[in-house]
């Protein structure tokens, strides 16, 4: 649908006048830092009023992909698989995530069992242009946009090139690198911060999902310019916390919390990590994706050369 349709269905649907619709939409981009069309503002819009608008049918850039969206059809390159993960007891089962990407943004596909054979039997590699027919949209356990094939979606691989997709090596570039910033300037967005592990946040911190056990330990981090809620999963926080969920789940669950606290706090590290806005409690979160090694020498020396660039 165009935009003039989207508007007029969402003022009928919502009683709101054109004038109000448009300043929370453009509310809605501006908090986005502009990273989002007007499309993908009007379907944000809607979902916070709890009405739902029907999607394009045609290919829409990535960008304006929203989670609630259903029957969402989009070309994209492949620019990052995961490792295929096994799951269950008996009749197992296979799921796999693809990075999807255009010049717009990006979307995360889990393929499951079957669908996995897309990339076990060589169809689907890093670098490949797929078309998603009928998808449906959320958000993902790492914050980002999350297309699911479910029964009625369908994926296929385009044998021909649209010049207009960059490359998987500039996709790459593009949504897989971190500025590097202090605490206080931080942004929804993806970003480097070097602090301390000042507190654990109480939980389980062994969970299932979809059959397999992960550990996931939220921490906050501290550079004395301010702090955020960093979370580590799977097996980002066995690295964090050097030991593997197996290990952590025979420890009593009253005491697992200490045990973390031992081995974390006051440690100093680099994470990298997506930022986003918690919309509940209003504040900033990361969901950490790497870890790097904390060098103190080469840290100094970035710190002088810092001040003596001020």
């Amino acid at each position: 649908m165009r935009v003039e349709e989207l508007l007029e269905e969402l003022e009928r649907k919502s009683g709101l006048s054109r004038e109000e619709l448009m300043k929370r939409i453009d509310r809605k981009i501006n908090e986005l830092d502009n990273l989002i069309t007007i499309v993908g503002a009007i379907y944000l819009v809607a979902r916070e009023l709890g009405i739902e608008l029907p999607s394009e049918r045609r290919r829409v850039t990535i960008s304006s992909i929203v989670p609630g969206m259903r029957r969402v059809s989009f070309i994209g390159r492949v620019f990052k698989i995961s490792r295929i993960v096994e799951f269950g007891v008996g009749n197992r089962g296979k799921v796999v995530n693809l990075f999807v990407g255009d010049s717009t943004g990006y979307v995360k596909i889990p393929l499951w069992n079957e669908q996995v054979n897309f990339i076990d039997q060589k169809k689907v590699t890093v670098g490949s242009l797929i078309q998603v027919i009928n998808g449906f949209a959320r958000e993902g356990i790492y914050g980002e946009v999350e297309v699911s094939l479910g029964r009625l979606g369908m994926l296929k691989v385009i044998d021909y090139e649209i010049p207009e997709i960059p490359s998987a090596e500039e996709l790459v570039q593009k949504f897989s690198s971190f500025e590097k910033v202090k605490i206080k300037d931080i942004r929804p967005g993806n970003f480097e911060i070097t602090g301390f592990i000042v507190k654990i946040f109480k939980g389980n911190y062994v969970y299932n999902s979809n059959g397999e056990k992960i550990m996931i330990v939220p921490t906050l981090i501290d550079d004395g310019t301010g702090d955020i809620r960093v979370s580590f999963f799977r097996e980002l926080a066995e690295t964090l916390v050097g030991t593997s969920v197996d290990e952590l789940e025979k420890i009593e669950e009253n005491e697992r919390k200490s045990f973390l606290e031992e081995r974390l706090l006051g440690r100093e590290i680099i994470v990298e990590g997506r930022v986003k806005r918690n919309e509940m409690y209003d504040r900033l979160e990361m969901v950490a994706t790497n870890i790097k090694p904390f060098n103190p020498t080469e840290e100094s020396y970035k710190l002088v050369e810092e001040l003596e660039n001020e």
